[in-house]
């Protein structure tokens, strides 16, 4: 996927999973193995979330590039 406005929508999907996983720990009788796993998944969510914002900025680079 390389279209700028679908990587940005699924950077904001994955932003709201990562919200999700967020309010599901916070109830204070979480298990310390769930409040592990939503860390772990939290973690690698941030992660994916990375690699999409550097896709859409190498995307919108090569874009300017066509422009000039």
């Amino acid at each position: 996927m390389s279209d700028p406005t679908q990587l940005y929508a699924t950077l904001t999907g994955n932003l709201e999973d990562l919200h999700g996983l967020a309010v599901e720990g916070q109830a204070a009788d979480q298990p310390a193995e769930l409040l592990l796993m939503l860390a772990d998944q939290i973690c690698n969510g941030l992660h994916r979330c990375q690699r999409i914002a550097d896709q859409i900025k190498t995307c919108s680079v090569s874009h300017d590039r066509s422009i000039s």
